[in-house]
């Protein structure tokens, strides 16, 4: 079985300079990703929402997808003021 997260995410206000942090965290972040997440896509914009973009991640475990979970939204709460997740099962 193969579970596809959809993450919708909305940034904090930030300074110019904050934003040039955030992406570079962002891109050393996507290195530290374990084995068992795969990215998928990040799309800026959500169209019909207030979110600016959102990610899908898939993974072949809950369980590793829930220790990434905790391990990534302490890596980017500093930016991302609001998260809406939605979790599916992938058909093959």
């Amino acid at each position: 079985m193969r579970y596809v997260i959809v993450v919708l995410f909305k940034y904090k206000e930030l300074s110019a300079e904050e934003e040039k942090k955030a992406r570079e965290e962002w891109e050393r972040l996507k290195k530290e990703f374990p084995k068992d997440i795969r990215l998928i896509r990040v799309a800026d914009h959500a169209f019909g929402t207030d979110y600016n973009g959102f990610i899908v991640f898939e993974s072949d475990s809950f369980e590793a997808y829930v220790r990434f979970w905790k391990w990534f939204k302490d890596k980017v709460r500093w930016y991302i003021e609001r998260t809406q997740t939605f979790i599916g099962i992938k058909r093959e």
